[in-house]
């Protein structure tokens, strides 16, 4: 299995130096659901966004028939352009993860680390329903809604996701929305850049019935450039486990900024000496 991430990968005493997080939501939620880690690693000087993508928390009432996958590929990309950030450590939680890999793959030169969070890994030319079982897309399909502001995938109810306290399963319930439906129905566009970037993280929840990302994560633990972690948590890890989340994307950052440190030393001649 591929190494595991964690906290203790920050050497003793050693301050990391502030670094840029970019975290992306999943279906059906908003910024909202990450406001408790946008608090630790606020509160330890860091920058961190977390834009609620269009149609979505505070952009629902942008919700429009024109909403799509690339509509959301593109939230996250005027983000970074908007705040000029660079060595970003961009998470990903569920559908988040179909958004955000595209992304990486437009700008890896922007990014530092990739981590998913329960999250789904889109493939080029393919929809999010298409990677689904024929049972389970007409599942999917059979909830759709139409609206007057196009067909709609209406929220899961927040029990599932296997959340510790009733109080967060009624929030969940609360702020979830109406999804559009075609950010399900359309095509990812990738070349492959994404798996360039230095460092490629999957946590995986244990507490979530399903077993589907835990099933990835195991397919992704035989790929060395993946490191894998679990986490002792319902679906919704950032609202569950916050400063495990946390203590995930600040290792991660640590080790970007180490493997860019590495990669710009100068390389050494046999007797010692830069070349």
């Amino acid at each position: 299995m591929a190494p595991t991430l964690g906290p203790d990968i920050i050497a003793a005493g050693e301050i990391l130096t502030m670094a840029d997080f970019l975290l992306v939501h999943g279906a059906w939620h908003g910024g909202w659901c990450w406001r408790r880690v946008v608090e630790i690693l606020a509160g330890e000087g860091h920058r961190v966004f977390a834009p609620s993508l269009t149609g979505l928390g505070d952009r629902a009432h942008l919700l429009s028939p024109d909403v799509g996958l690339t509509t959301h590929v593109d939230d996250v990309l005027a983000e970074i352009e908007a705040e000029e950030l660079a060595d970003i450590v961009l998470c990903a939680h569920s559908y988040g993860g179909a958004v955000a890999t595209q992304v990486a793959d437009r700008v890896p030169e922007k990014i530092g680390a990739l981590v998913f969070l329960d999250a789904l890994l889109p493939q080029d030319g393919r929809s999010l329903l298409d990677l689904d079982s024929p049972e389970r897309r007409e599942a999917i399909l059979s909830r759709v809604e139409e609206t007057p502001r196009g067909p709609v995938l209406p929220p899961a109810p927040a029990a599932l996701y296997a959340l510790a306290a009733p109080e967060d399963v009624d929030w969940v319930d609360r702020r979830c929305v109406p999804q559009a439906l075609r950010t399900y129905t359309d095509p990812a566009v990738l070349t492959g850049a994404w798996m360039e970037i230095p460092v490629l993280a999957y946590a995986c929840t244990l507490r979530f019935p399903a077993p589907d990302f835990r099933d990835l994560a195991a397919q992704l633990a035989k790929d060395p450039r993946f490191t894998i972690r679990e986490l002792a948590s319902g679906h919704d890890a950032m609202i569950d486990v916050p400063q495990d989340v946390a203590d995930l994307l600040l290792s991660s950052a640590e080790t970007a900024r180490a493997a860019k440190a590495t990669c710009a030393a100068p390389a050494e001649t046999p007797e010692g000496t830069a070349s």
